[in-house]
């Protein structure tokens, strides 16, 4: 018999997916030279290095205060993310990241299953 996914989820595993990304995710990105963030992100073609935690701490942050509205989750919205990123170092972007991937855990545990792809990083792709 298949396993109920709803009722069978742990909740705090996204928690801790995250959590375990972070620690081992934030001190790599921590630890390259500026030139690396410049560098074509192979699976995300049309992106930089850059823009994937550029992109990923926004979607955390959305999920953070809540706004998961129309269009949240969308090649548009992939666009705004990166474009609202363009002015910031790139210590500040993974700063943001380290923090979105802090908080995220608990309002993803808290939504019943809704938001556990987040999690997992399963989005919308960039544009081609």
């Amino acid at each position: 018999m298949a396993a109920d996914t709803i009722h069978d989820r742990d909740p705090e595993l996204p928690g801790r997916l995250l959590t375990t990304e972070r620690d081992a995710l934030i001190p790599l990105l921590r630890s390259r030279p500026d030139t690396d963030f410049a560098l074509p992100a192979r699976a995300c073609p049309g992106w930089s290095v850059r823009d994937v935690p550029a992109h990923c701490s926004s979607v955390l942050t959305r999920v953070v205060e809540g706004r998961l509205g129309k269009g949240a989750f969308s090649p548009e919205s992939n666009d705004r993310d990166i474009a609202e990123h363009a002015d910031r170092t790139h210590q500040q972007v993974v700063d943001e990241l380290e923090l979105g991937m802090t908080e995220a855990g608990p309002v993803i545990a808290g939504a019943g299953g809704v938001l556990d792809a987040i999690a997992l990083g399963v989005g919308v792709p960039p544009r081609p």
